[in-house]
């Protein structure tokens, strides 16, 4: 198959159509598959902008080797019999980085050396870079993988004659029509529309997601007539005050919108006639009496009116170390309230370098109940659920420990018997402490 083949009319408006003379010989040739005209040379000059260009080289080479190393590593699935770890979750801890960036390299990694041997070869003789492999990975999928693999001789010429941007765009362009010509509507599939809320220590909540067809419809139309409404109160009370009321933006009072219209529908029943319970823990610090709530954010005097008048609040207090008090003793599984202190306490998954938030956790029996261990909270810990599986391994051990000490004064990390910590043993005996709320005990666990 050629491009050509595929850009049999106009993509996009403003865009030209490939199949069409576009004024650009060396564009023409580089889609045709051919040897392109570009002088090299012309990057040649002062001697840093020839380093400039090697470095640019060697990080193509880089990036390449790297992406061999995930590939055959994850592959291999070492990290999770070493480790414990996922390969996505390893490499994210132990470079550093964001865990959907590392989990976005080890995917694509593998996808490059499985399906796109031509690419994998044009990014280590830096032929393209990192971000054309990026750009080739999203725009393919399982219906259109096949025919973008056919065409990557001439993208690869592309690339050479091309801008990133307009190179990105044709890509797109090329693997939007190949989905169409095989009978695919992104509009009319489910699995398009997701919505992500990501909140942060200092209070905001990032949201970001995607919507499409008839949902996407719907919702904004139902925001935008709510935003509508809450600008137009906006301006009669700022008539009504002399201006005394400012008239917010657009992009704010669709946030208003959003949050009027959600607490309006939390006061309709369900089908089983239950109403939704917001409930808002507000947690109290013994020592230093500070307020905050479960993600650790800082309660002002504001903030808490409000959660009075418009939440339920159940106080946990708990003392200078952040262990919960007077929690109690339950049965077989631990209940809600003991699954609201393991949250204050460990934060998320207590396996080192895992991120997994506490809402993704299951509260593990150290001592398990089976051997007559108590569902208590000095004996339960938050695991995600592959780190459960990890812990229920034949040779992992988990025994509970006091926090490892250290030896700098003054030091939040040393030893504190009060303190709640844990520790794996692994089938070669090598010891991993135990984090809380996504930071370890102390810099060389595992």
């Amino acid at each position: 198959m050629a491009i050509e083949q595929v850009y049999d009319t106009t993509m996009f408006p403003g865009t030209s159509n490939l199949s069409q003379p576009s004024g650009d010989d060396d564009l023409e040739v580089a889609l045709a598959g051919g040897p392109t005209t570009t002088d090299l040379s012309a990057t040649q000059g002062a001697a840093e902008l020839d380093e400039l260009v090697a470095i640019a080289a060697q990080r193509s080479r880089l990036d390449h080797r790297e992406s061999v190393l995930l590939a055959e590593i994850a592959e291999s699935g070492i990290c999770d019999a070493v480790h414990g770890h996922t390969t996505n979750m390893w490499f994210a801890d132990r470079t550093k980085q964001a865990r959907k960036s590392a989990s976005d390299r080890v995917r694509i990694a593998q996808e490059l050396h499985t399906r796109y041997e031509p690419l994998a070869d044009a990014l280590e003789a830096g032929l393209v870079g990192w971000q054309h492999v990026g750009v080739f990975h999203r725009a393919t999928n399982s219906r259109n993988w096949r025919d973008m693999a056919e065409l990557l001789p001439g993208l690869i010429n592309l690339a050479q004659v091309a801008g990133f941007e307009r190179w990105s765009q044709e890509v797109r362009g090329i693997a939007q029509r190949l989905d169409q010509n095989g009978g695919y509507d992104p509009a009319t599939d489910p699995t398009n529309n997701y919505l992500h809320l990501v909140p942060t220590i200092n209070g905001i909540t990032y949201v970001s997601g995607q919507l499409v067809g008839e949902l996407a419809l719907t919702i904004k139309k139902l925001i935008d007539g709510e935003t509508d409404r809450v600008l137009t109160r906006y301006r009669s009370d700022a008539e009504a005050s002399g201006g005394e009321v400012p008239v917010p933006s657009r992009a704010q009072a669709c946030a208003e919108a959003l949050g009027e219209m959600l607490d309006r529908g939390s006061g309709v029943p369900d089908g089983s006639g239950k109403l939704p319970e917001p409930e808002i823990v507000v947690i109290l610090n013994d020592q230093s009496g500070e307020l905050t709530d479960d993600d650790g954010n800082h309660l002002s005097p504001e903030i808490l009116r409000f959660i009075i008048a418009a939440g339920l609040i159940r106080p946990l207090e708990v003392a200078g170390s952040g262990d919960p008090l007077r929690m109690g003793r339950t049965l077989r599984y631990a209940n809600r309230h003991q699954r609201r202190a393991l949250m204050t306490r460990d934060g998320g998954c207590i396996f080192p370098g895992c991120d997994r938030p506490a809402s993704w956790c299951d509260a593990h029996h150290v001592d398990e109940w089976d051997d007559n261990g108590p569902t208590d909270i000095n004996n339960l810990g938050l695991l995600c659920r592959h780190h459960h599986r990890v812990t229920h391994r034949p040779g992992w051990t988990m025994t509970r420990t006091a926090q490892p000490p250290t030896t700098q004064p003054n030091d939040p990390n040393t030893a504190d018997p009060d303190q709640v910590r844990f520790r794996w043993r692994t089938p070669t005996g090598r010891l991993i402490d135990s984090q809380r709320h996504h930071q370890r005990s102390h810099p060389t666990a595992a």
